[in-house]
């Protein structure tokens, strides 16, 4: 129900929806045809932004392209962006939404939050925009890990000789029957990462994410439990984002348990080998993430954007 999270879809807002799963079909059809990379662009991800009250992901259609708005509660006043470019990318189309959200915002300060790097050059048309570097992400290749020989990938090696040596350990689908117990190891981990880094570590974002996975199915959302003495240790979800392109969205594990999160992230990925490559999203800044990442060998990076109007 559009009128649980946002006001009426009146004014600028008339003509959209608020993005839910029967949307899927129609958003995957425009990705494969746009040929997205971005993790920003993933479905699941954008209905994490479907937060009663605060913010919602809405969504139309115009000239072919797929257009998705970000509403958002910004200190008691709702705000309208580009949450991604429109897809498959048409210059013109970008103009109208830019028009529409600087409507509604009363001014002329709507951004597009996420841009994929093949699309940066026709949202430079636009010559009203500045465009900035946003994130970088990284990219694997499921294939890579097929052959864990020589010294390139000797610390993966080592851990995934590790756990597959553990007799007590049990790798399932995830199911709602593990839920509970995936929240449970979330707020182990949650208090874990506070100590460490003094944030939560998106923690709201892994909440939204476990109650998709009640309805969302494969392959836009499919998890893996990695379970030691029956007791829920990790759990990883991703999903497809166009044919051959998946996205590894979420990661948590017991941080008592040295390389876990490393062999979570192996499995998950030599698993699906039908997927070329996989986007693991960025490393946030952190140092320490960065060089987990990159001992996991990419096999390239992708850049997002953000453009702000002159």
């Amino acid at each position: 129900n559009a009128s649980v999270v946002v006001p009426e879809l009146t004014g600028a807002l008339q003509g959209l929806k608020v993005a839910g799963q029967s949307d899927l079909a129609d958003y995957n059809q425009a990705i494969a045809s746009g040929q997205q990379t971005g993790f920003g662009y993933y479905f699941p991800h954008l209905l994490g932004h479907n937060r009663p009250g605060l913010s919602a992901t809405l969504l139309t259609e115009d000239n072919g392209s797929v257009c998705v708005f970000r509403w958002k509660q910004n200190e008691g006043a709702p705000r309208l962006d580009l949450l991604v470019a429109p897809t498959p990318m048409n210059s013109a189309v970008t103009l109208r939404c830019l028009e529409r959200a600087n409507d509604f915002n009363g001014d002329t300060s709507a951004r597009i939050l996420k841009i994929d790097d093949k699309d940066v050059e026709q949202v430079l048309r636009l010559k009203f925009l500045r465009v900035v570097k946003r994130k970088t992400q990284y990219l694997y290749a499921p294939a890579t890990y097929l052959d864990l020989s020589g010294g390139r990938l000797r610390s993966i090696r080592r851990y995934v000789t590790k756990f597959e040596q553990l007799a007590n350990l049990s790798i399932q689908s995830y199911s709602s029957l593990y839920k509970n117990d995936c929240l449970e190891l979330l707020q182990r981990w949650r208090r874990f990462h506070r100590i460490a880094h003094g944030t939560q570590g998106g923690v709201g974002t892994t909440k939204r994410l476990l109650d998709l996975a009640d309805s969302l199915t494969v392959p836009a959302l499919e998890g893996e439990v990695i379970l030691i003495d029956g007791v829920v240790s990790a759990f990883s979800f991703g999903g497809q984002l166009r044919p051959g392109v998946g996205v590894f969205s979420e990661a948590k594990s017991d941080s008592a348990i040295a390389g876990l999160s490393m062999f979570q992230r192996y499995h998950f990925m030599v698993t699906r080998q039908d997927w070329t490559l996989i986007n693991d999203g960025p490393d946030v800044d952190r140092g320490g993430l960065a060089q987990f990442k990159n001992r996991l060998r990419p096999v390239g990076l992708h850049q997002e954007y953000l453009a702000r109007q002159d």
